[in-house]
């Protein structure tokens, strides 16, 4: 036997156990989502900050290198660097070494009068390293080209371009007296992403206590 529900008291308002358990469903992928966004924002966050590193790194390692090949203390053309007391600058594919006169502090010397200086490529397992010191010390890693290789060229117009080079005098036809010597070093990658080349120069021949051994 029923009984009518008695006018005036409304049925009681409330959630049931299915809907609850939908609301409980609907929060935790929510949550899900929120979690998934923030940990891909702190993943990408992390990428673009290596990045950004990596970056860094590579332009304060190419400034160091191209620092170097400026620094390159070079005799006058038609000039014998031994004749001045200089060490001839010598390099091939895979390094140069010469005096060094540095404008500025840096990895490989103080700023100033460095000495005799190598700067080589030295290959690793897993790629290449570019390091400096001088030929008695312990050297120290001037740039990080991993995982590639690399090499060195040299030229004197920009043009042509050598693997090997050294200072020696040179003749222009019949010009016996000294100019101004220029030389262009290079450090490409083998798969082209890395190319840099810098100047070095000898400046003036008047800039140089020329004696009469140093002259053709």
């Amino acid at each position: 036997m029923t009984f009518p529900m008695a006018r005036g008291h409304p049925r009681l308002s409330g959630f049931s156990l299915l809907e609850a358990l939908i609301v409980l469903i609907i929060a935790g992928a929510a949550l899900m989502l929120v979690f998934a966004i923030g940990g891909q924002a702190a993943r990408t966050g992390f990428r673009l900050g290596r990045g950004a590193l990596a970056a860094a790194d590579a332009e304060v390692a190419e400034d160091e290198l191209r620092g170097l090949i400026r620094g390159l203390v070079l005799p006058p053309d038609a000039v014998d660097p031994q004749a001045l007391g200089m060490q001839p600058f010598s390099g091939d594919a895979r390094s140069f070494q010469a005096d060094f006169l540095l404008d500025r502090p840096g990895l490989c010397a103080a700023a100033g009068p460095a000495g005799r200086l190598r700067v080589a490529i030295e290959p690793q397992a897993d790629g290449d390293i570019v390091t400096c010191g001088a030929p008695a010390s312990p050297t120290v890693i001037v740039a990080d080209l991993r995982p590639r290789r690399a090499r060195f060229a040299y030229s004197v117009d920009g043009v042509a371009w050598s693997d090997q080079w050294s200072t020696r005098p040179t003749w222009s036809g019949l010009r016996h007296d000294p100019a101004a010597r220029v030389l262009y070093v290079r450090l490409a990658s083998d798969d082209g992403r890395i190319d840099i080349v810098e100047r070095a120069a000898s400046g003036p021949p008047f800039l140089f206590k020329l004696p009469a051994a140093a002259r053709p």
